[in-house]
């Protein structure tokens, strides 16, 4: 035999021999999906590698993942790059504009997120559960913080001399002109002439005798009546009435807010206040809410609202940096991660692999045959140079 043919032939064996190497060795990476048993004796090799070590592949990417691919710092950091906060900003800016614009009410997009039974049971659960929160804020404030005990004084801001007169004297205006709406009212002059009648009975003997023959009621109310309203606009009833208005104002301010509420109501305060809890009508508002449309409520404020996106836009994403932490211990993304690729098909993965490293996979079995053809050259050279 020719030494070229000789040659020749053991290039084409040898790269033959290395690119079926190469392509049998990438196929044993998927294949066979399961063991192989020969009579009772396991044929070495099978399964694959992949699909025999699964389990060790999915644990390992799994940390992969949670140490150097989606950690907490690189979350952190992305979260707090200038790129990012303009996003979310324009993002935010963007469902601002479209919620102002919006036509929708609050029903109807809460219909677009649930259906129509778990909205009617969410309204139920949010009724419930603001007078929830009510009660437990009015637990708070009256048990644990002790406003039940606080004087009145204490409680209510701004109690001081130069207040206390202001008050007394606006108290005493509203119900001195109060009265003299009540007196000249038709009621009102129909309870003086009464009260007219009721002395004429009362004075009794002579004088009674003669007021009876020769007094008109009417007269006298309608006599009597301007008088009244001249006495009821006089700064000296003003002043008196202020004063026993300011007097009651010092006894009432000594006294605890439990008792004055209780002195009101005839009832313990804490009971009177969580019996009014009970009775706040929550179902009533949400359903007259219902009806409002989003952008009655966003276009108000649509412009303060833009205004100050930049600062709440910081103040989300540092909520969200200092939350990321607990967020990730609470989800265990190696678990996680090692769960889904447990539950990935073989099949499936190994079409992804392909996909994104077929040309490499292909480059390597090339490269086997390469290589093969390279030793074979070598050796059959080597083989005719020693004869």
């Amino acid at each position: 035999m020719a030494d070229w043919i000789y040659v020749l032939i053991s290039v084409a064996v040898a790269a033959f021999v290395g690119g079926v190497t190469n392509h049998f060795a990438i196929k044993m990476l998927f294949h066979p999906r399961n063991p192989v048993y020969i009579g009772k004796y396991h044929v070495p090799f099978t399964p694959g590698l992949i699909p025999k070590r699964r389990e060790d592949i999915a644990e390992s990417l799994g940390n992969v993942v949670a140490e150097y691919l989606v950690t907490t710092e690189g979350l952190q950091e992305l979260l707090s790059r200038p790129a990012f906060k303009k996003q979310a900003e324009q993002y935010l800016e963007n469902l601002l504009v479209r919620l102002g614009a919006s036509e929708l009410t609050l029903k109807e997009a809460a219909l677009r997120v649930w259906e129509p039974e778990r909205w009617e049971a969410a309204k139920s659960r949010l009724a419930d559960t603001g007078r929830s929160v009510a009660d437990r804020g009015l637990n708070l404030l009256w048990n644990d913080l002790g406003w039940g005990d606080r004087l009145l004084k204490d409680l209510l801001p701004g109690w001081n001399e130069e207040n206390r007169q202001r008050w007394s004297g606006a108290a005493a205006e509203a119900v001195l002109l109060a009265v003299e709406e009540e007196l000249l009212s038709a009621e009102g002059q129909r309870m003086l002439t009464k009260l007219a009648g009721d002395l004429a009975d009362k004075a009794g003997g002579f004088l009674g005798t003669m007021a009876a023959i020769f007094m008109d009621e009417d007269k006298l109310v309608r006599k009597l009546t301007p008088a009244l309203v001249r006495a009821l606009q006089s700064e000296e009833a003003k002043d008196k009435v202020a004063k026993a208005i300011w007097g009651k104002l010092e006894m009432f301010g000594e006294k605890p807010a439990a008792e004055l509420l209780e002195m009101v109501t005839g009832t313990p305060a804490q009971e009177w206040l969580s019996d009014k809890i009970k009775q706040l009508p929550l179902e009533k508002w949400i359903a007259t809410a219902e009806s409002v449309r989003i952008s009655s409520l966003v276009a108000p404020w649509q412009a303060q609202a833009q205004a100050a996106l930049p600062s709440v836009t910081d103040r989300l994403l540092a909520l969200v940096v200092k939350g990321i932490p607990t967020a990730m211990k609470a989800i265990q993304l190696p678990k996680l991660v090692q769960e889904q690729v447990q539950k990935f098909p073989v099949e499936r993965l190994e079409e992804v692999i392909l996909s994104v490293s077929g040309k490499e996979f292909r480059a390597i079995t090339w490269l086997g045959v390469l290589l093969g053809g390279i030793i074979g050259l070598f050796q059959s050279v080597m083989i005719i140079w020693v004869r």
